[in-house]
């Protein structure tokens, strides 16, 4: 069979109508996971762009390739998709978002309106300077009704370009891989004013949860300054509620978008012998846990939408043990009908998907983070129905997601005289240290943006990145543009007062 992946960017699994989210509209979607599989407890690797799509085109984990944040994207080793699909003869293109280094061989055959990381992110280089980033919460309450949909005009380019890939580009002579990929679910959100007036009244600050008024105190040290570095302290839930309604309306946008591609396949005549995958890089926060963007360890950067249906693929199946995104290449390659690299990690999961008793099963999901925000690397390990988040340089956190699916009840906090926890904790412990070693990685990554800083700042490139992000040109510590400050005054204007 041929196999179509579609990839959005920081889409929250639970914004979505068949994870059980009453109010967002996503029939495309909803639809894709009545005629497949949906999985319940899907991770992605990382919660930022760059390594998260640098880890699954890898096969690999971030501590394992060096790609800590967003100023250390793929650079095309160790060898990834696009080697492997070179090397055997399918054909391999992507439409839309990339973010790889340019310029490098990456083993695409085909890459269109693609976007590489032509600049490096250099904020995620001052981890000791935790401050807010102030662009990120003025995109955040700059969110409102706009005359069109001007803002998400790429990717309704990829979706044209993608039906036009399906009905008339296709090989014919090869199996073949489409990854299409959609980037426009970042803030601010700027829907039209009808999806507008459709979202605002369903969104009532009153009806929000635990965790959009959980106090910055009930947070962990280093959620505590991940808040602080998104700015969640500086915004009132009327912001909150306002992103919240343009981000369900954006989700919809996706949808739509999604929806077309998905229609194409049926056009053509050839849905029955496709395989499809949908999938996010990350998730992001919108006001839970006083958080403004997507990292940190949460639930809401963490868990992404993972959907697959195809040829044999069980209707209406739901999965609910954990898998990782690193799973994705491993599908992809048997579905084509190739043996997964021995140097990739991750399982393939078509077998589990199509019903087969015998298939492999993965048993844990691990996410990672290493940049601005937490003052020490993160490493977020799901098994069974317990997450365990260790937190280099602080103490960890354990959370039952069954239980507890909103993370408000941190057991090692709140129960860690209980024995049961205690052993939770020496397995979770023992599991995540056999292969990775979270205070040696935390050395390397603090040496390695380091370097990358200095390396930097002696060519000049450092000054030019922080001037244009509203940092002045200094290379000791950031220093925000007097004229780049978030003041709460300019949310105003937006809100029509």
């Amino acid at each position: 069979m041929n196999v179509v992946f579609i990839f959005s960017d920081r889409h929250t699994a639970e914004f979505t109508g068949c994870y059980g989210n009453a109010i967002t509209r996503t029939p495309s979607l909803d639809g894709l996971a009545q005629r497949g599989v949906r999985f319940d407890a899907a991770y992605c690797l990382s919660p930022t762009c760059v390594p998260a799509r640098a880890s699954m085109m890898s096969g690999r984990y971030m501590h394992e390739i060096g790609a800590w944040c967003n100023s250390f994207p793929y650079r095309g080793v160790p060898r990834g998709w696009g080697h492997t699909f070179q090397e055997r003869g399918v054909s391999y293109t992507i439409i839309g978002k990339l973010d790889l280094a340019s310029d490098i061989d990456d083993g695409i055959e085909e890459v269109r309106l693609s976007s590489y990381r032509e600049s490096r992110d250099v904020l995620t280089l001052f981890r000791e300077d935790i401050q807010p980033r102030h662009a990120y919460v003025r995109g955040f309450c700059d969110t409102g009704p706009a005359g069109d949909l001007k803002a998400y005009a790429t990717d309704i380019a990829v979706a044209e370009d993608a039906v036009k890939w399906i009905e008339g580009e296709r090989p014919t002579d090869r199996p073949w891989v489409l990854s299409v990929n959609f980037k426009q679910l970042h803030r601010p959100w700027l829907p039209t004013q009808d999806l507008w007036d459709y979202y605002d009244p369903l969104v009532k600050a009153e009806d929000l949860d635990e965790r959009y008024t959980e106090d910055m105190d009930h947070l962990h040290p280093f959620h505590q300054a991940f808040s602080k570095y998104s700015g969640g302290h500086l915004v009132d839930l009327e912001d909150v509620r306002r992103g919240l309604v343009g981000y369900h309306a954006a989700v919809e946008v996706l949808d739509r978008n999604i929806g077309r591609v998905l229609d194409a396949l049926d056009q053509a005549g050839i849905e029955e012998e496709t395989l499809v995958v949908y999938s996010s890089d990350h998730g992001g926060n919108c006001g839970e846990h006083r958080c403004l963007d997507h990292g940190g360890l949460y639930e809401e950067s963490n868990r992404v939408p993972l959907i697959v249906s195809g040829p044999g693929v069980q209707a209406n199946g739901v999965e609910k043990d954990p898998v990782s995104v690193l799973d994705i290449f491993p599908t992809i390659c048997e579905a084509v009908g190739l043996q997964q690299p021995v140097d990739k990690l991750g399982t393939s999961l078509l077998g589990l998907v199509q019903g087969n008793a015998d298939a492999a099963k993965p048993n844990f999901a691990l996410c990672q983070y290493h940049a601005t925000g937490f003052p020490g690397s993160g490493f977020a390990l799901r098994m069974g129905s317990y997450k365990y988040v260790e937190c280099v340089g602080d103490r960890p956190m354990l959370f039952d997601l069954e239980s507890d699916p909103h993370e408000m009840h941190d057991l090692v906090v709140e129960n860690l005289e209980d024995v049961q926890v205690q052993q939770v904790l020496r397995v979770m412990r023992s599991s995540l240290c056999q292969f990775v070693s979270p205070e040696a990685v935390d050395a390397r990554v603090k040496v390695d943006q380091k370097a990358l800083r200095t390396q930097m700042a002696d060519s000049g490139l450092l000054f030019d990145e922080l001037w244009r992000r509203g940092y002045e040109r200094n290379a000791d510590c950031l220093i925000a543009r007097e004229d780049f400050i978030f003041k709460p005054e300019e949310r105003r204007s937006v809100r029509g007062v």
